[in-house]
């Protein structure tokens, strides 16, 4: 792991910071296991640097907790996990194309296939490839369409070079716009009924992700793969199952850089919603470079000495304001809390995603790479 990220903020001389809670992800991982039992596998999907939570730190914690593989979209991912997990098996969903083989060799990847174009070009490389056919249920992206799928297993179970170790389709999210779970499901059933029937059912099966992991049991199948609800980012999806989950990303801080009382000498203030005279401003070291909202909502607000201080608009690069004319105590050097607790107050991942017009998934995975993680509670 990277040492950075065991060290105090002031340590590190930041002026912002964000708080990942590494035993939430170890709890969700045990709730998940205690749920669907220990017959079906689970692949944590660490898509976008384990949802801003850092790839490799999640990877070393799942490992070791007994996780069966990973899923990933980019290399650089694949990369983090490779290190930290070096015999674990590694699924990368599409994205990645066989220009990008030497690295599969080397990192014992398995790719994705979504249909004959694609696997021509893997199969131009030459090289042995380990497999998982994704097929489109609904979704309206990746995989091969359920017509599609038969032949398309036909070619692959057809090359003495791959091994079609699994296959799997993505729910769709489209609600009432789209077909229910057990509507795509259904397009799938007889398919695997007739590929069991001429034995080319691949070992694994995998349908469910974090929301049908909580709203329908009983398409677990042989493996699930949750993202966001081995981190907390459950929204308000309710479902069947009922589990303990808590958000990895416990807080978001940043210090008072400028702390002033304003001035006659400075002309009026800005016609801007929260400006008035002799208001006290602090300017805190973040900004939308580091993933805050340009525009938050009117109701975005940061905790400061454990009392709530109004964000004042606009949001710049680096910085943003806060007014603490209410706050007299507030002093330069302070945090203030833009995710998090202090003394009876608290901003919820969900207020914040609401303020910044966004959803859970969205807030956590929105804040940039600059902004450093300090992680907690290994």
């Amino acid at each position: 792991m990277n040492n950075r990220s065991h060290q105090s903020p002031l340590q590190l001389g930041e002026t912002a910071w964000r708080e990942i809670d590494l035993s939430a992800i170890a709890s969700n991982y045990r709730a998940i296991r205690a749920a669907i039992g220990p017959n079906t596998k689970i692949i944590a999907c660490l898509k976008q640097d384990a949802y801003g939570c850092g790839a490799e730190e999640v990877a070393c914690l799942l490992s070791a907790a007994g996780v069966d593989a990973f899923g990933v979209v980019s290399i650089a991912d694949a990369l983090a996990v490779r290190k930290a997990a070096p015999r674990k098996p590694i699924l990368m969903y599409p994205g990645i194309g066989p220009d990008a083989i030497e690295l599969v060799r080397e990192l014992d990847l398995t790719i994705s296939i979504s249909g004959e174009e694609d696997l021509r070009g893997w199969l131009s490389t030459g090289v042995p490839l380990k497999i998982f056919v994704k097929v489109d249920l609904g979704f309206w992206r990746a995989g091969v369409a359920p017509s599609g799928l038969r032949r398309l297993i036909d070619l692959c179970t057809s090359q003495a070079n791959i091994v079609v170790e699994g296959l799997y389709a993505h729910l769709s999210e489209f609600g009432q716009a789209g077909a229910s779970a057990q509507e795509q499901v259904a397009r799938l059933t007889p398919l695997l009924e007739g590929l069991e029937a001429t034995g080319q059912r691949p070992a694994k099966v995998m349908v469910s992700s974090s929301e049908s992991l909580l709203r329908h049991p009983e398409f677990d199948m042989d493996a699930v793969d949750p993202g966001a609800l081995l981190f907390g980012l459950t929204g308000a999806c309710a479902g069947r199952r009922a589990l303990p989950i808590r958000p990895a990303l416990s807080a978001i801080k940043a210090r008072i850089v400028a702390l002033k009382t304003s001035d006659h000498s400075m002309g009026a203030p800005p016609d801007l919603p929260g400006y008035h005279g002799a208001m006290r401003l602090a300017v805190l070291g973040i900004g939308w470079g580091h993933g805050v909202p340009r525009h938050p909502g009117a109701e975005a607000a940061v905790l400061v000495r454990g009392r709530r201080a109004p964000v004042i608009p606009p949001v710049h690069l680096e910085h943003l304001r806060a007014d603490v004319t209410d706050i007299p105590e507030a002093e330069l050097g302070d945090e203030a809390i833009l995710l998090g607790a202090a003394g009876a107050e608290r901003i919820t991942l969900q207020d914040l995603a609401s303020a910044w017009d966004t959803d859970e998934t969205g807030a956590a995975c929105g804040l940039r790479e600059n902004l450093q993680r300090i992680h907690l509670g290994e």
